[in-house]
């Protein structure tokens, strides 16, 4: 994930907050409700993130597969490790980019959830593949 500010989702700049005078309490709510400032999201800048997401995934289903394959992991508990590969690495994005997430993705959904089966089929075939490489063979 690109941390330079071309690539980062932009906020709007403009505050525009009117001065009116709080004659009553209720008025300056109103005021301040319809005063707050949207969220503006570069299209490209979304594309570019979420792109760099999936690749890192498809990078850690890969790796998981492997090492699956290699300690011989069978059944469930080859599923059960790709899901904990997957959410560990969600994480780990999550904790770097932390209280920042609205400046890379639009939703905390694109981190953790979006992208879980893409990965599946990598994960299974490197899985497959090492595992009757090193105890078939």
């Amino acid at each position: 994930m690109s941390t330079n500010n071309e690539m980062q989702i932009r906020h709007s700049a403009t505050n525009s907050r009117s001065t009116t005078s709080s004659k009553s309490p209720s008025l300056s709510k109103v005021n301040n409700v319809r005063n707050v400032e949207p969220v503006l999201y570069s299209e490209a800048a979304v594309r570019f993130n979420e792109n760099s997401l999936e690749q890192c995934r498809t990078s850690v289903s890969a790796l998981s597969g492997c090492v699956a394959g290699i300690l011989g992991l069978t059944s469930y508990k080859g599923f059960i490790f790709y899901a904990f590969s997957i959410f560990f690495l969600s994480f780990l994005i999550y904790l770097y980019i932390r209280n920042e997430h609205r400046k890379f993705f639009t939703s905390l959904k694109h981190i953790f959830i979006n992208g879980f089966f893409n990965g599946l089929l990598t994960y299974v075939l490197f899985w497959t593949f090492l595992y009757g490489m090193v105890h078939v063979y």
